[in-house]
């Protein structure tokens, strides 16, 4: 009578199948009373569901994971081919001062002797002499001879001169005709950029960031830079009715004399660069420059110099400083500054 009290009082009393019935349903009424939930006959549903998705599994089994192929970067036959092209070249065989440039990959031929199979590794090789540019192919023989001799094909190499189409920048508005203004904007830029005059620079980009320097080249004196094309962007303030806006993309071509190391005569160089402009046909600012073909994807003042601002003035191109100083030191990715 004292434990029925005890339970009683705590409000709990041990269960009695006789009198309640089936535990799990006894369980599933009283969390009924509780949530409103009838527990019980989402079991079912839950139980159903985690035996469909186990069959579904087993009747599917997931992929197994293939390892990634390695890349041999010294196959067998490689270097074989290498010494033995360059045996054949001394004895003059493309002509004088010929020189391995490169080793451009392998592919595999299958031979038989009559009696056994051999696989013969094909190395390629480009070939620089006085008589041209040389595509030359060796054959190796598993034991590291040659079969047979190298043979070569003549690459015909376009040259310098030999330019090939600009083309046209992808999603631009119109085509933009070069005012007098922007001719020496580009003119100006130039100048500093391939000049010594850091500061120079840095003014005509203009950067909002007081802390932002723009490294100038120190290639030599411009001689000329031309706008060999441009295009307006659509991006920035647009207008497509007239189909113009206020950004820009020019090819720009700078001619740079410099002296030559070899007699100390002035000698001329060529360089291409995309220029991203502002306002184009108001006051032209430079944002940005990259290589040909990069105008319409360039970031505004993506060229900034990495570390703080030099204090010595223009043309310091010494290693910068730990401090950035909040410059952008990620430039635009392409190599040109």
């Amino acid at each position: 009578m004292r434990r029925k009290r005890i339970d009683e009082d705590a409000g709990w009393r041990a269960p009695d199948p006789k009198r309640d019935g089936d535990p799990d349903l006894q369980f599933s009424r009283r969390a009924f009373r509780l949530t409103g939930l009838r527990l019980l006959k989402w079991q079912r549903w839950i139980t159903i569901m985690l035996l469909l998705i186990v069959a579904y599994l087993i009747s599917n089994p997931p992929a197994a994971s293939k390892p990634a192929p390695a890349t041999d970067l010294d196959p067998a036959g490689r270097v074989e081919s290498w010494a033995l092209t360059e045996q054949w070249l001394a004895k003059g065989a493309l002509g004088a001062d010929a020189r391995i440039v490169s080793w451009n990959g392998q592919s595999h031929a299958t031979v038989s002797d009559g009696s056994k199979d051999m696989t013969l590794s094909v190395n390629t090789l480009i070939v620089d002499s006085a008589a041209g540019w040389w595509r030359v192919r060796t054959t190796i023989t598993p034991d590291g001879r040659l079969s047979g001799w190298p043979s070569a094909e003549r690459l015909d190499l376009a040259g310098m001169d030999d330019k090939g189409d600009m083309g046209t920048w992808k999603d631009t508005l119109g085509q933009l005709t070069a005012s007098d203004i922007l001719d020496t904007t580009v003119r100006k830029w130039a100048d500093a950029f391939m000049g010594s005059d850091s500061d120079m620079l840095t003014v005509l980009v203009n950067d909002p960031d007081p802390n932002a320097w723009y490294r100038a080249q120190e290639l030599g004196k411009v001689t000329a830079a031309t706008i060999d094309g441009g295009a307006y962007l659509d991006k920035g303030n647009v207008d497509r009715n007239e189909r113009r806006s206020d950004r820009a993309a020019l090819r720009v071509t700078v001619t740079v004399a410099h002296a030559d190391a070899g007699d100390g005569s002035a000698a001329q160089s060529q360089y291409s660069y995309d220029l991203l402009v502002a306002d184009p046909d108001g006051t032209p600012r430079i944002l940005a420059w990259g290589a040909p073909g990069t105008g319409a994807t360039l970031r505004e003042h993506g060229n900034r110099a990495p570390g703080a601002r030099p204090a010595s003035g223009s043309g310091d191109t010494g290693a910068p400083s730990e401090t950035s100083g909040g410059s952008d030191a990620s430039g635009t990715g392409d190599g040109s500054r």
